[in-house]
């Protein structure tokens, strides 16, 4: 049984253009950081954050890193930057014709970036900022804690590395419980802080899209829920999607059959005009955040426009 892979050449120039936009998408992430810092502008929702939540934290005796509107900043940023990169790495795949089996990997933690960076800034602009702190501190605290998970599985209790992350998890935990009065250590457990639930994978990315088709959007919860199913299947060993592009074709010079893996470039494009949508999004929904002048937005817009021009209709 032998499997070959082929890219058609006329996919070659059109499998380009899709890496420009991805790239593009890059470059206007790097392009807003660059230019406004996370600094946010006078009026907006950021900006009134920064006087709810002064940074550093008068409320926290002797803080960790960042903490108050500067921790906001700090975890969208992060979540940003990882959908960024990997959109980068989804576009150099496009390039060397790897179409087949990994861009739904990276696809996957595109959304699932954009999902957080959006749920941490909540869908009611006129919450208390306290419940976007809350949600922050519920990011940190999954951070922290699988931080200190995974360095003693992989170093073992005894280790350095793992009695730093371990103290660093105790040290964040004590510093949520005085900074949020009335917290418990059981809520915490439970992923639970002034109201506010932490959502596992799937949650996060099916929020996000029901907040978009609020907005618009004509992607809903359940489409979205079945899409991450579909992209989890892709990203973990699982047999039907690739028996769905595979066919068999006899090669005449052996007379023995070989497995064809078919991929339509229709699907390519679905699969980056995902990551373009959510990436576009998020980074929108980022911008108005802070109250940013639209720039690098709009000039992401027209690149994405001249490449998939019925993209934003």
């Amino acid at each position: 049984m032998t499997y070959w892979q082929t890219v058609p050449p006329a996919y070659s120039a059109r499998l380009e253009e899709l890496a420009q936009a991805l790239l593009a998408c890059r470059d206007a992430f790097h392009e807003t950081a660059d230019t406004f810092h996370w600094e946010p502008a006078s009026g907006s929702g950021a900006a009134a954050a920064a006087v709810t939540l002064p940074a550093p934290d008068p409320a926290i005796a002797n803080p960790t890193g960042e903490t108050g509107h500067r921790l906001i900043a700090e975890v969208i940023q992060i979540f940003l930057f990882g959908a960024a990169a990997h959109m980068g790495g989804l576009a150099s795949l496009l390039r060397a014709g790897e179409v087949i089996s990994s861009p739904p990997l990276i696809l996957r933690a595109i959304i699932e970036n954009c999902a957080h960076a959006v749920w941490v800034l909540g869908d009611d602009p006129d919450e208390p900022a306290e419940d976007r702190l809350a949600r922050v501190y519920l990011e940190e605290l999954k951070s922290a804690e699988e931080a200190k998970k995974n360095s003693g599985r992989l170093r073992g209790k005894d280790d350095p590395t793992y009695k730093r992350t371990e103290t660093a998890y105790k040290k964040l935990k004590a510093q949520i419980l005085e900074r949020f009065s009335g917290s418990t250590k059981a809520e915490l457990g439970n992923g639970v802080l002034r109201a506010q639930q932490l959502p596992g994978l799937e949650d996060a990315v099916k929020w996000m899209y029901e907040l978009t088709e609020s907005f618009g959007g004509t992607i809903d919860a359940t489409t979205a829920s079945g899409m991450y199913g579909l992209l989890s299947n892709l990203t973990h060993p699982t047999l039907y999607p690739v028996r769905e592009q595979r066919r068999w074709v006899e090669d005449p010079a052996t007379g023995h059959h070989k497995a064809q893996i078919l991929v339509r470039i229709e699907s390519v494009e679905n699969d980056v005009g995902a990551a373009l949508a959510a990436f576009y999004n998020a980074l929108n929904y980022v911008t108005a955040y802070f109250g940013w002048p639209e720039t690098a937005l709009k000039g992401l817009q027209a690149k994405i426009d001249a490449i998939i021009p019925d993209f934003f209709r």
